[in-house]
């Protein structure tokens, strides 16, 4: 075993306080994690890791560079390697397999991803891109999507190291020189940050130039070492006491994830960088010797094996019992990923860090690294394929003609009950297993959507709105009819697109996710914040509407939206009444056109997602059916039928055809109705043409 002589170039005194940081960032984070009562900022401690990672990593190349004249590159990445990877290595694996145990089989592909994207440190670019995805952005929280942050680091240190080697070239006044260039990359990224948090938040969030500052914010400090131990030891005591409270102040009020990392995690970072600064006078201050306390130490010497068990052990369970985990379960949960990461760092940690396990040589340590990572990669796609044979679906006889049948046989028992607009009786849902020709099989049926979502006719709320022509059915005919709403809308256009060429009308989507077509407050909860490009589409939607005087428009939205006026957000009769002046608007603008305008009333939402579902019980369908009662509401219903009639529009009601029998079946003869809790899959909803052209030409074509 050879000896790393750069490490003894690189490595700092300890510092007490400098661990004692570590176990309050890791703490936040835990009981945030946790849902412990008093923590609602405790995501804040990931900030305070990223300024004391680029304080340590800056201050070890600054005395590297002293010592040596240049960067060694191979030993730097060699000492990242021990560090991180055989820890992180190990808990990817025990999530994998704990997940392979546990979860019900259609998480195993999304899981196998994820994990290998971890064991890369790419798993941020994953999250990024699936988080600007409308639908998958509404699927269970990955076990590993705590790696983004360690994604982050080390795509940033592929570079820091880098340029820093290039400000110093020339050895004089190195530290100067590195702190000449963090500044410029400080407020190059912390500018970045903020001008792409209201363009597209879930890139900013977890991407490395985006977070880029607050490692630099650390580094900054670093390369001032010279300047800041000759403070004077009275003002470093405040600054440290300020620090500790600007942290523990972020970790408690701190209520708003989605500003981050723009201004407002300034407030943490800086009180992070107070805390590093207080302790680099040469003499203690009481605020270091406070955060040098046992607590605190053995918290800090564990941070990083928590770090990587706590979000598994508190989410696997979460998974498993459907979020019905209590307060007492998640601290039990908590304190068993403190016994885990106690055992980690002393077993695993510590030996490979300091070479006992693998070779200190660099080479072999870079390429142990991507074999084992390979490995990894290899094992859960693996278990992926292994478990989810079943779920590919065989070819069969049964077709979509034969569901529509099914249906079609389902809507005529069906018998109506009560007034207009309450839920009819319906016969019971007839249970059976998940069919082998199941269409579309589970696997694929995530990405069973309207072909104007693949070609990007369709507007995501996360992107830019479509400028495509968009036009389809009968492209050769002169009577064009339009599509215009949300994704609900989006569901309709397999069958609407069907309608349109049988009968040889020029079809026209426009649609984009999230938006209602309800001249209303567009409010995305996942963002916290209001869709401004959501006003802007829905404007030039009804502007190209009225400008082709199309010949029928049809409407259609979810109940599903959030409202929120000056602050507050608006539930009961408020939210009702502002949506139906909005809808009458829309409507009215619409009708401007000439056309004639229909409303589509909202589809029935399910109660949990029926791919998983489906897949934890193969042998029960009806498992997975949601009470008509509760997927079905009878005020929205009514809600609608007054819209349509105060702005004398027909309104169609779909809930039947979709929801034929009690409990709303998922699997309709061997057609799968939904692929998440409120959109249809593309292929029930071309089976449902027939219906939709029933109904538009009783609307269109009366019979007196």
């Amino acid at each position: 075993m050879g000896r790393d002589k750069s490490s003894e170039l690189t490595s700092p005194q300890f510092r007490g306080d400098i661990q004692g940081l570590r176990g309050i960032a890791v703490g936040l984070v835990l009981l945030f994690h946790a849902s412990i009562p008093g923590f609602k900022g405790g995501f804040v401690g990931v900030d305070i890791f990223f300024v004391l990672s680029g304080y340590l990593i800056t201050g070890n190349l600054l005395r590297e560079i002293k010592h040596t004249g240049r960067i060694q590159f191979r030993e730097f990445y060699a000492r990242r390697i021990r560090r991180l990877l055989p820890a992180s290595l190990f808990v990817l694996l025990a999530t994998l397999i704990a997940g392979a145990i546990w979860f019900p089989p259609l998480l195993l592909p999304g899981l196998a991803v994820d994990v290998s994207s971890a064991g890369f440190y790419v798993s941020n670019i994953d999250f990024a891109v699936r988080a600007t995805d409308y639908f998958a952005s509404s699927t269970i929280p990955s076990p590993v999507l705590h790696f983004w942050s360690l994604g982050v680091e080390e795509q940033f240190y592929l570079f820091w190291p880098l340029i820093l080697a290039l400000a110093t070239i020339r050895r004089k006044n190195p530290a100067l020189k590195v702190f000449i260039v963090s500044l410029i990359v400080f407020a190059s990224s912390l500018t970045f940050a903020n001008w792409l948090l209201p363009r597209n938040q879930p890139w900013a969030f977890f991407s490395f130039p985006t977070r880029a500052w607050e490692l630099i914010l650390g580094a900054l400090l670093a390369s001032a070492m010279p300047w800041a131990v000759k403070l004077p030891r009275a003002i470093a005591a405040i600054a440290g006491f300020l620090g500790v409270g600007l942290v523990l102040y972020s970790g408690i009020t701190q209520n708003d994830p989605l500003k981050f990392p723009g201004y407002s995690a300034l407030t943490p970072t800086v009180g992070a960088l107070l805390v590093i600064l207080a302790g680099s006078v040469r003499k203690p201050t009481l605020p270091s010797q406070i955060l040098a306390i046992k607590p605190l130490q053995l918290l800090g010497k564990i941070s990083y094996s928590l770090y990587l068990w706590h979000w598994p052990v508190l989410v696997i369970p979460q998974v498993i019992a459907g979020n019905h985990v209590s307060i007492t379960d998640r601290s039990l949960l908590a304190a068993l990923s403190i016994l885990l990461a106690v055992l980690t760092e002393k077993y695993i940690e510590r030996p490979f860090r300091k070479g006992f396990i693998i070779s200190m040589k660099p080479f072999r340590n870079i390429a142990l690294a991507g074999v084992v990572a390979s490995l990894l990669a290899v094992i859960a796609f693996g278990a992926d394929y292994a478990a989810t044979a079943d779920l590919r679906g065989k070819p069969g006889t049964e077709s979509a003609a034969d569901a529509r049948s099914l249906i079609d046989s389902l809507i005529i028992n069906t018998k109506p009950a009560g007034p207009l607009n309450t839920i009819p009786a319906r016969p019971a849902t007839v249970d059976f297993p998940v069919p082998v020709n199941l269409q579309p099989n589970l696997l694929s049926a995530a990405n069973d959507r309207p072909i104007t979502y693949t070609d990007r006719c369709h507007t995501q709320m996360n992107l830019r709105a479509s400028t495509k022509p968009c036009i389809y059915g009968d492209t050769t005919s002169t009577v064009e009819v339009v599509l215009f709403g949300d994704s609900h809308a989006l569901a309709w256009f397999p069958a609407m697109n069907e309608v349109a060429k049988e009968n040889h009308w020029k079809l026209l989507s426009l649609t984009m996710s999230a938006c209602s077509p309800a001249d209303i407050p567009a409010f995305n909860r996942d963002t916290n914040s209001f869709m401004l490009n959501c006003p802007i589409w829905r404007t030039a939607s009804i502007k190209k509407i009225i400008s082709d005087r199309p010949y029928m428009v049809l409407v259609a939205g979810t109940q599903g939206f959030e409202t929120v006026v000056n602050g507050k957000e608006l539930r009961g009769a408020e939210r009702n009444t502002l949506f139906a002046a909005g809808m009458s608007r829309t409507i009215q603008q619409l009708q401007s056109s000439g056309a004639h305008v229909i409303m589509m009333s909202d589809t029935p939402a399910l109660a949990q997602n029926p791919l998983v579902c489906l897949s934890a019980h193969p042998k029960s369908t009806l498992a997975c059916a949601t009470p008509v009662a509760k997927a079905i509401s009878n005020d929205w219903i009514s809600l609608e039928s007054q819209i349509a009639v105060t702005n004398s529009i027909a309104l169609i009601k779909p809930q039947l055809w979709i929801c034929p029998t009690n409990p709303c079946p998922v699997v309709i003869g061997n057609i799968l109705t939904y692929f998440d809790i409120g959109h249809m899959t593309a292929t029930f909803s071309q089976a449902l043409a027939g219906h939709l052209k029933s109904a538009l030409d009783g609307v269109l074509f009366p019979v007196n």
